[in-house]
């Protein structure tokens, strides 16, 4: 790494090992070593590396088997701790005939350490009071936090606002199928998956089935979208649910429907 105005010159070692040492991890430790250095404009012949960042700030999840998302997320963390904007500066060789040269500039952090200031990101409003000047009161003010990742912090704020985002280990569907997976043969079981004349509808409703997502009037009740949990169909009183959609409906023709589903399976036996 080399600072003009001091003309310093810092070896950065990229501790690289088999694969991940190559030119691209060099170039990507003296941007590091650089970031760390607190200097805020950064010139590099690799564009590509610049590149690099940007999209690692922009779509992490698509670097998540880059042989250098190490160095990549270290990067990031440094830019998104950054109090100043910093840019990393691309001056390449546009054209060699007329030796033209072009710089890009790729802004990779603002102010307070919100990367990309133009780009929406998510994040999580919280309440905070200020003391007023004018009033004894303290005057609540809105405050938005960025989210560190889309990861643990998003599932985390999901978890706490609408109840999603971590599962559910004591329910009936969960120790149902822990249950059932040494006992079942799991290519024969999902074998249906890959089979071209089963339709995609067919295929939706056997994972909603399996998932206890198909729609039935306990759903209805629990969105608040029903008041009735019994199923709606005429000559039948019992309570509705996947179970009862699948085997235990006494509508006639729901009925007429599971004979005629038996006798298929007992013919092709036969």
């Amino acid at each position: 790494m080399y600072h003009p105005l001091t003309d310093r010159r810092i070896l950065v070692e990229p501790n690289g090992a088999g694969i991940t040492n190559n030119v691209n991890r060099a170039e990507l430790a003296g941007i590091t070593a650089a970031i760390t250095h607190n200097h805020a404009h950064i010139g590099t012949d690799s564009l590509i590396s610049s590149c690099q960042m940007g999209k690692q700030i922009l779509y992490p999840e698509k670097h998540r088997q880059r042989i250098q998302v190490d160095i990549l997320r270290m990067i990031f963390t440094h830019i998104q701790n950054s109090h100043v904007k910093i840019y990393a500066i691309a001056k390449y060789q546009a054209d060699k005939a007329n030796n033209s040269v072009t710089d890009t500039e790729i802004p990779c952090a603002g102010p307070a350490g919100n990367p990309f200031p133009q780009i929406f990101w998510l994040a999580k409003e919280e309440t905070a009071e200020n003391d007023a000047s004018t009033s004894t009161a303290p005057v609540p003010t809105q405050k938005l936090t960025y989210l560190s990742n889309l990861q643990a912090a998003f599932q985390l704020h999901m978890h706490s606002k609408h109840k999603l985002g971590f599962a559910n280990t004591k329910t009936g569907y969960y120790s149902y199928y822990q249950g059932l997976l040494p006992q079942v043969e799991k290519k024969i079981s999902n074998a249906f998956r890959n089979m071209p004349g089963i339709s995609f509808p067919v295929k939706r409703t056997i994972f909603q089935y399996r998932t206890g997502t198909l729609y039935n009037q306990r759903h209805a009740v629990r969105l608040k979208r029903s008041t009735d949990p019994f199923c709606p169909l005429p000559g039948c009183h019992q309570s509705d649910s996947a179970l009862h959609m699948l085997s235990g409906c006494q509508n006639q023709i729901i009925s007429n429907m599971k004979t005629e589903r038996h006798n298929i399976a007992g013919r092709m036996i036969a």
